[in-house]
């Protein structure tokens, strides 16, 4: 298996998004829009883990507070509070060193890289925050390109951007449904990060990871 490239997601590939959703976004809109009267945090908290849990690969986010909504009394509309989403997380955004510093090994070798991320204007701030927008030789957001993973198209410009046939790059993320199915589907290798779960699908990845640096030495890189 020759791989001369690699393309990753950002969101629980390169930064924790979850860190960023829950430390972050959760607590400052329980702060700022629940009523402290009718819920606790802990009560709050686990409505709040229910509904990111049935919305958070949907990357139009007014999903969540349709979801929050059957539970909660939300007064504003959903713009409102997908701004403040948006502005929480970008906020609470931090590097991850051990990833940056993956990154950067890769940079010193001069081996071709870029991330590919589902989402909207806001990607771009995550990867000025967490480090990685200094570091990447090219990233996509999928917002901008015109459709979102798994399509074929992104994936493929992906493939241009990197200036690799799809069959010499490996795919590396968090999701099976986006990532890993739409990597796959024009013959890309690939690489799950596991999160602590098992693989959901069938049709598995080629490799099972618990963080990006492993490829240091799956791939025998440096």
């Amino acid at each position: 298996m020759k791989i001369s490239g690699i393309i990753y997601d950002l969101d629980d590939t390169l930064i924790s998004r979850d860190e960023a959703f829950y430390s972050g976004f959760t607590k400052k809109f329980y702060e700022k829009f629940v009523d402290k009267n009718e819920f606790d945090f802990d009560t709050f908290f686990q409505i709040m883990k229910s509904a990111d849990k049935i919305t958070k690969w949907s990357p139009e986010k007014e999903n969540l507070f349709n979801e929050l909504r059957k539970n909660i009394n939300l007064v504003e509309d959903n713009k409102f509070y997908v701004d403040f989403f948006w502005g929480s997380i970008v906020n609470s955004v931090e590097p991850d060193l051990e990833a940056n510093k993956h990154l950067e090994g890769l940079n010193k070798i001069n081996f071709p890289w870029g991330v590919l991320t589902n989402g909207y204007k806001y990607q771009h701030e995550k990867m000025i925050r967490s480090g990685v927008g200094k570091l990447a030789p090219f990233y996509i957001v999928s917002g901008d390109f015109g459709c979102h993973k798994p399509c074929k198209e992104v994936f493929i410009e992906a493939s241009k951007k990197i200036d690799l046939s799809c069959e010499e790059i490996l795919f590396v993320g968090d999701t099976a449904e986006t990532d890993i199915i739409g990597a796959k589907s024009v013959g890309m290798k690939t690489a799950w990060v596991k999160m602590g779960r098992s693989y959901p699908l069938e049709d598995k990845p080629d490799f099972e990871i618990d963080h990006v640096k492993e490829l240091n030495s799956i791939l025998n890189l440096f």
